[in-house]
This record gives structure tokens, sequence and C-alpha cells, in this order.
């Protein structure tokens, strides 16, 4: 019987070989005309709303980056993943499993090729796709003995490309210049790094666009208010002349106070009056808030917040936090488009050099454990009974055996840990557990020499654990409550297991 599904009405659907293997809601299924898209000689035409309207194409994005607040965005951005040291590459291997001989060889060499070029510089032009939409990757190949080696990759301008009506990258050039016609790729030449791409838009989604309005109403704003600032921002000098005096008397004395605009210095007639007055704030703080509300959208589009890049004013630690938490949202997507490059890369490498029968090399952001986390969490875990090791300490610690010993603390934790074993030897274990039993006993029993007496003759005669256990029973179990004996007990021979342990290793070292 074919395979295939039952629709809701109970009649069973086969699935079509045919169908299954084809694409079928594509652009001329769904009736587009070609004319209306292909712009330009089978190129697909910029879907981007801002610049269609605007009418102008891609170029005119990199002038946006002379806007300082665009140019401090970008900045801040692109460096929170550059100055992140956590990003490494390691040879491809299946899950659960080592990496073949032939996966090691071709990340060595892999590694090697990168070597000599500058991944800073690379992994920059990565992070320009949130900006432009899509950054091309050129790959550049040398040939060697029996290798492609990797010479260099070199981020290309974004508007040299166009994506044909099967969604495919062609190289443009610049409109009416050298190139006639759209190029197709030469295969295994090119990486192309796509943000927030579909199908309808291969260009991929371009932040810049998205603030050429605030930046056009900024440089605006900014004009009108240099010649504001110019007229206004200086103060006026009103001079008032003597009632009974004529024409010429006040022409001459506007005369004087032009000249004291320059030298600051007026001869007026007896009697006059002068004042300087100064232009009203409010339109200033107009103008201002114009001005900061055009940075604050800039920031928002490029940065998705606004407190990592300016300060407005007072604001709550919540809110700092909040922004930051944004922040690193986009930082962590960003690493993970550096990551899928990476790998693109690495994989046509394999391709070029090996086939497909070897896993190419993977790259990946691997930030380090927080210590104080961990430290946290093993504290929480000490608080309750569990016993760590030394070797827990040099694993997830990095610490040398010489540089630290487990000591004995307060606290049932820390009491119970397993010391260094050649620290303590077991005569030191056995006190210690005598010591640690005795302290969890409740305080009405500890007032009992005599009872005390016969819990430590309990615990240096007994000759394992289930000795221990049976003694301390018979010895509790008329005193205690039954939840406070299995309480008691669950305690006490969780130290009898970890001073035990520590004897014994003591007693192997010493019998070497």
């Amino acid at each position: 019987m074919a395979n295939g599904i039952y629709r809701a009405d109970g009649t069973f659907q086969p699935f079509s070989g045919e169908n299954l293997g084809t694409e079928f809601a594509t652009r001329q299924n769904a009736g587009v005309s070609f004319g209306e898209l292909q712009g330009w000689m089978n190129v697909l035409p910029d879907p981007d709303p801002v610049l269609r309207k605007r009418g102008d194409d891609a170029s005119v994005l990199a002038e946006l980056s002379t806007d300082d607040q665009v140019t401090t965005a970008m900045i801040s951005r692109k460096n929170r993943v550059l100055n992140c040291d956590d990003f490494t590459l390691r040879a491809g291997a299946r899950d659960g499993e080592d990496a073949t001989p032939q996966a090691e060889e071709l990340y060595r060499r892999f590694s090697a090729d990168l070597e000599r070029v500058n991944l800073r510089n690379i992994i920059s032009g990565i992070l320009d796709a949130p900006f432009y939409g899509f950054t091309p990757l050129e790959l550049i190949w040398g040939r060697g003995e029996n290798w492609w080696h990797l010479v260099d990759i070199v981020a290309r301008p974004s508007h040299w490309f166009s994506f044909d009506n099967e969604n495919n990258p062609v190289f443009v050039g610049v409109y009416g210049g050298a190139s006639a016609e759209p190029v197709p790729l030469p295969v295994g030449k090119f990486v192309f790094v796509q943000h927030h791409a579909s199908y309808d838009n291969p260009y991929g989604l371009r932040l810049l666009s998205r603030c050429l309005w605030p930046v056009a109403f900024k440089r605006g704003g900014l004009s009108f208010y240099a010649k504001f600032v110019e007229r206004h921002g200086m103060p006026w000098v009103v001079g008032e002349a003597p009632a009974k005096a004529d024409e010429a008397e006040k022409l001459k004395m506007a005369h004087g106070l032009a000249r004291m605009v320059q030298d600051a210095v007026s001869v007026i007639p007896h009697g006059s009056k002068v004042e300087f007055l100064t232009a009203g704030q409010s339109q200033n703080s107009v103008h201002e808030a114009f001005l900061s509300r055009q940075d604050r959208a800039i920031s928002k589009v490029l940065m998705g917040q606004t407190l990592t890049v300016e300060m407005e004013g007072k604001n709550s630690q919540a809110a700092a936090e909040t922004h930051k938490a944004v922040a690193d949202d986009i930082a962590d997507a960003d690493k993970a488009m550096v990551v899928d490059a990476w790998n693109e890369i690495a994989w046509l490498y394999a391709q070029v050099n090996t086939g497909p029968g070897v896993l190419a090399p993977l790259a990946s952001y691997e930030e380090p454990e927080d210590l104080n986390t961990r430290a946290d969490l093993d504290r929480k875990l000490t608080e309750i009974g569990v016993i760590f090791t030394a070797e827990h300490f040099k694993e997830n610690y990095g610490l040398k055996e010489t540089e630290f010993m487990v000591a004995q603390g307060s606290g049932i934790g820390a009491d119970f840990a397993a010391p260094d074993d050649s620290a303590f030897p077991a005569s030191i274990a056995q006190k210690n557990l005598d010591a640690a039993i005795k302290k969890l006993l409740p305080d009405a029993l500890k007032a009992s020499r005599e009872f005390v007496t016969e819990v430590e003759n309990a615990v240096k005669n007994a000759k394992s654990f289930d000795e221990l256990e049976l003694a301390l029973v018979e010895l509790l179990a008329p005193s205690l409550k039954p939840d406070a004996l299995e309480d008691f007990m669950a305690r006490a021979m969780t130290a009898a297991a970890g001073h035990g342990a520590a004897a014994v290793q003591t007693e192997a070292e010493e019998d070497r």
C-alpha cells in the first residue's frame, strides 16, 4: 500500500513522488508577472520599502555611517562580538564519536591556512550583514601540492550583488558600469551571510535603511538648529533712546550699538538705556528634544535598545538590566550568524579538498563556565550532605593538587568532606568521625557523659557500616522519636562514609 495521509473526511490521499520532488508555491505559479519582477536583466528588484520609496539603491547606505550616532551604534554592536575571545574551531565529528584521522587532518590544514588571514577583519565583515542585509564573502584560493589552500577571505560590497528569479546571487557590479549583464557566481568562491532573508526578500533585512529617515530628519534639524543658534543664540542689544530724540539721533545710536557687537564699546546719548535680551529657552529645548528623538530611534533600530549607547536622564537599575539583556540577546544572535558563516566556509573547504566523505571542521562560541555559579551550586550540595573529592575541585576549577586541600570546617557538609589523602592518617579520620557523630547528637544526650562514651565505643568497635548502624540504632532508639532517629542516622552514616573513605585511602597509601 502506498504511503499517504487520511484527510478529515476519512478519505486516503497517497503521496505523489512527482509532487514531493518539485516546488509548488513559486513566483511563476503564483502569477507574478515576470515583466514586473525582473526589473533589470532577470534581476529581482530590491524589495526594501524605504529604498523603493526614496528611489535609491543600497549604495546610499554606506553614507549613513558618517552620522555620529549611527557610527557609535554600529561599532558598539560589532564590538560585543569582536571582543569575545571564545570563538573556537574543532575537528568535525558525529555526536558521541571522536573525529576520524581524516577529519583531524582536514582541521589541521584548515587551521594552518587561517593563521595567515585576519580573523577579526573577516568576522567584522560578517557582522556588517545586519546593517546592509547581507555580506558577500569571497574565498581566495591558492593551489598547493594536491591541496587547495585558503589564502584569504574578503568581504565585498553588498551593492555589487543582486539575486535572480531563483534567489541565486549574481554579480552585477555598478549599474551602467562594465558589467553589461548579471554574472552567475563561480561555485566554491562565495559565501553569503544574510540577515533575516526570506523567499520574498533574499536581500535580507537592512537595519541601515530603517535609519535613513531619522538621519535625514536629524541632518535637516541640525541645519535649522545651527541657523537658529547663529541668529538667536547671541544676546540682542536693545537700546531705548530718549523721548525727544529725532531720527538722526536714533540712527546714530543704532550704528553705535551695531559696532558694540563687534568691539563691545559704544557711546550713547545721555538719557538712553541699553538692555541685553536673550532668546527664550523653550525653542532651544524643542530642537534638542527633536534631535534626541532621532538619536534614540537610530539606537533602537541598530541596537534594539538605547541605554548601552546613551544615557537618558535618570534610569532605574531594572531598566538598565532589561536593556542589557536585549543587547546580550542581539549579541548571541550575531554570534550564531558568525558561526553559521564559518561553518559554511569550512564545509566548502572540505568539499574542495576531500569531498563529502570527511566531516568539515565546526565553529562555535564556547563561553567559559561561570565559576561563581559552580561554587554556589557546590555549596548548596554540600549543605545537604554531598561529599566532594579532591578530583572534583581539580576537574571543575582547574586547581592543581599541590594548590589546595579539602579542609575540615564548620557545618555538616564541610565537616564530612573527604580530606586530602596524605594530610590525614587513619587515626585522625577516626577521631574526626567520633567528633562528627557526637556533634549530631541532640543536646539532651550530649549532656550525659556516660552516653557519649557509649557512642564513642560503638564507633571504635564497629567493623563495618552495618555494625555501626545497628549499634547506633540500639543506643538511640529508646531516646529519640522515629523521625528524629531517621534524620540522625542518615546524617551520621553520611559522615561515616566520608571519613571511612579517607581512612581506607590513607591505609592504601601507607601499604605502598
